[in-house]
């Protein structure tokens, strides 16, 4: 399986790429490669195969958030991609006999936190922090058909994929409990992934919630993740 991850810029720093690579190691068992795309691999742990983000970018544009995954998936045709701010803390054989499947935010009322808002700026029920994908050429080629369209209507990859795609009943899921939020189910980690994704709360205005980073997660979790650096 080949693994891939996006790091610019200052938020996350290289102990990100190599925990995450250490909780691979342990918890899936099978050969693999992880591939960072990055703007700075110093540091950076040597099983990592490092990539320049700016290949990724070929679309010259700030306002659709992570676009590169997309940029990712022509590349590479399949793989796994993941956010860097997530928790493996289980097996994750999962992936193996899945096609094209990424995360429905099970923790949060469809109704109250997505359908209420819908298109208002703030509702996504669709997360892009873990996803698994299988040369998905119908989203290859819709996005590059209408990437002018779609450059203007939504400011980041999940809300194209939601407003877009979900929709027409384009995209699958990962079953609930499997991959779970820290910050909305009880700060515990759950199931066998965790997000700690919080990106939403400072591009969205109107999310007033108590969310942390994963360096900010209560001390047992903290150890945990330390322990994959190892």
């Amino acid at each position: 399986m080949d693994f891939y991850v996006l790091k610019w810029g200052d938020k996350y720093g290289p102990e990100y790429v190599n925990c995450l690579y250490g909780s691979l190691l342990k918890h899936y068992k099978k050969p693999f490669t992880l591939t960072c795309y990055t703007d700075n691999y110093t540091t950076l742990r040597e099983e990592v195969q490092v990539k320049n983000i700016k290949s990724l970018r070929k679309y010259n544009t700030d306002r659709v958030f992570t676009y590169e995954k997309l940029i990712l998936m022509e590349k590479h045709e399949k793989g796994v991609w993941l956010d860097l701010d997530i928790l493996i803390h289980g097996e994750i054989d999962f992936i193996d006999d899945s096609d094209f499947k990424m995360i429905w935010n099970h923790w949060n009322d469809y109704y109250s936190r997505s359908l209420r808002w819908y298109g208002k700026g703030v509702s996504c029920h669709v997360n892009s922090s873990f996803v698994k994908f299988d040369n998905p050429e119908w989203l290859i080629k819709f996005t590059h058909d209408n990437w002018e369209k779609i450059e203007y209507t939504y400011k980041s990859l999940d809300k194209y994929l939601f407003y877009q795609h979900h929709r027409h009943e384009r995209l699958k899921y990962w079953d609930k409990g499997i991959i779970t939020n820290y910050n909305r189910e009880g700060f515990k980690l759950r199931g066998k992934v965790s997000i700690f994704n919080t990106s939403h709360k400072f591009n969205n205005k109107g999310i007033i919630e108590e969310s942390y980073e994963l360096h900010e997660a209560d001390k047992e979790t903290l150890d945990l993740w330390k322990r994959y650096d190892r």
